[in-house]
């Protein structure tokens, strides 16, 4: 998992930090990115809803294998577009394909060993994502004078293609035994603490869409910053550099403290970096917060790996996961075009956005902590630790 995640992640990262500028290249207003962003979103959320249900009934090596080759494939029809609409629409498949993994991700990296050890798990994977992360922008920026923003993105899908026809080849199932004996709907998490747990995980992607994983860093640093795409790819990289040193460090404050406190920690830290790299202008500080975020960043999302397959039950994981990302992605969906039309009126207004985003996870998280310490969560995880134990 760490290698090809670390391919599959590498690849997309040689265009994804010039992704909104391709799309303005291609025709596309600002607007209409923000737009497209939803789109992708939302139609990513249904995906996932049916992705978490299929891994509790099919197994989890399928489905973090075959969605990744109709990607890879995506990827390189959409390089060959010439204009912004049919490059939307094949991008589509793409953003199906990604979606698909995400719950699967999750369960499959935590689902490989017992749940003490799942912060160093994550942080390991997390880690071989950072390296990626500067070998991915490095090599995007060497190539992309000569194979052009696009032909990165032919080239990306290529090398995904390959890294997902090897996990199909390589992964071993990790469904427990347990998955699927407990009836679990929709409706189950609005109720209780699954309430709790769903308002974090989507304030926290809320977060992520702001930021790095949304249009409007490289926007801002070519709008207001006046860096180039060469210069905002090298930033990117050398942010994974610090993102990479931390991964494993993150791993064990994460045994230490608890992922629900570090994930706290990290992603107040990530907004309120997000506002100071923003007032930048100068090149020395605008690199030294980027830097900043990105420690902040990885830190928080080691923790939320771990927080996300912790949190919930084995017996519904899979479906529990996959409702989570479904209703996240619709949350992303719209809170991405909100944040576009304030950008109109305040070029600050995503960052604002992720911040306040970041305050309410606090809450949402540190209710949650409370009512497991109430309820007694803790000892069916500790029940869960025993039984991966006895099964090992």
């Amino acid at each position: 998992m760490a290698v090809t995640t670390a391919v599959v992640v590498g690849s997309s990262q040689l265009w994804s930090p010039i992704f909104s500028l391709i799309q303005r290249d291609l025709g596309a207003s600002d607007l209409q990115i923000s737009f497209a962003f939803s789109l992708w979103a939302a139609v990513g959320a249904v995906a996932q809803y049916y992705a978490g249900r299929l891994a509790d009934r099919i197994g989890r090596v399928p489905l973090i294998s075959l969605p990744m080759n109709l990607g890879g494939v995506a990827l390189v029809l959409a390089g060959l577009m010439r204009s912004w609409v049919p490059f939307a629409a094949v991008y589509t498949l793409w953003a199906i394909g990604n979606a698909v993994t995400g719950p699967v991700f999750s369960l499959v990296t935590g689902e490989s060993v017992a749940p003490r050890e799942r912060g160093r798990a994550f942080g390991l994977i997390e880690s071989a994502i950072g390296f990626s992360l500067i070998v991915g922008p490095l090599t995007g920026a060497k190539l992309l004078p000569y194979a052009g923003a696009r032909g990165l993105m032919i080239i990306s899908g290529v090398l995904i293609f390959a890294a997902a026809t090897f996990r199909l080849l390589s992964l071993r199932e990790t469904r427990p035994a347990t998955t699927g004996s407990r009836s679990f709907g929709l409706r189950h998490v609005f109720e209780g603490r699954m309430r709790l747990v769903l308002t974090a995980i989507i304030l926290w992607n809320v977060v992520l869409a702001m930021t790095l994983w949304g249009p409007f860093i490289s926007m801002h640093a070519s709008d207001a910053m006046g860096l180039s795409k060469v210069t905002i790819n090298t930033l990117f990289a050398l942010s994974a550099v610090a993102e990479t040193l931390i991964g494993l460090v993150a791993g064990r404050l994460v045994e230490r403290f608890g992922a629900h406190k570090v994930l706290t920690a990290g992603a107040l830290g990530m907004g309120l970096g997000l506002l100071l790299w923003s007032l930048q202008r100068s090149m020395v500080g605008i690199t030294a917060s980027f830097l900043l975020m990105g420690v902040f960043f990885m830190t928080a999302m080691v923790a939320n790996d771990t927080f996300r397959v912790t949190a919930i039950e084995e017996s519904v994981r899979g479906r529990a996961l996959g409702a989570i990302g479904m209703l996240t992605g619709f949350s992303t969906a719209l809170a991405t075009p909100v944040a576009g039309y304030l950008k109109e009126l305040s070029p600050l207004a995503p960052f604002w956005m992720a911040l306040a985003a970041a305050v309410g996870m606090v809450w949402a998280i540190t209710a949650l902590t409370r009512h497991d310490a109430r309820t007694g969560f803790a000892a069916e995880a500790q029940a869960e630790v025993q039984s991966l134990e006895v099964r090992g």
